[in-house]
């Protein structure tokens, strides 16, 4: 599916400052329980931005970093499903700490249709 990610989840979000101090976009293929931080979602990074791409169906996690308190910037973490040619925000996580991660396995265990360890 060709989109052009920052105007399909600023929709979502209207409220984000896409990028403002930096991010990424992966994809999510499984989990891996024996850590407990952002290495548990399995996945590949993949090319994010204000241009056209094509994405697969599946999972991904996307991280954009804004402006936080007193001048730290945030991480803040929202998960999609990528589902015929739609994108539908299954979770998120406003300024995370050090085990933001562990927050998505119930989602996605729920998405992938099975409990992986």
């Amino acid at each position: 599916m060709i989109l052009n990610w920052q105007k399909e989840i600023t929709t979502i979000d209207p409220d984000m400052k896409f990028r403002s101090e930096g991010g990424w976009l992966k994809t999510i293929e499984k989990l891996d329980k024996s850590v407990s931080n952002g290495y548990s979602l399995v996945g590949d990074f993949v090319k994010s931005g204000d241009f056209d791409e094509n994405y697969p169906e599946g999972i991904y996690l996307d991280c954009n970093k804004e402006q936080g308190r007193k001048k730290k910037a945030q991480s803040d973490y929202r998960l999609f499903r990528l589902t015929n040619g739609e994108l539908r925000l299954l979770d998120m996580i406003i300024d995370g700490d050090g085990s933001w991660a562990c927050e998505f396995w119930d989602t996605v265990e729920e998405e992938l249709g099975v409990e992986l360890y």
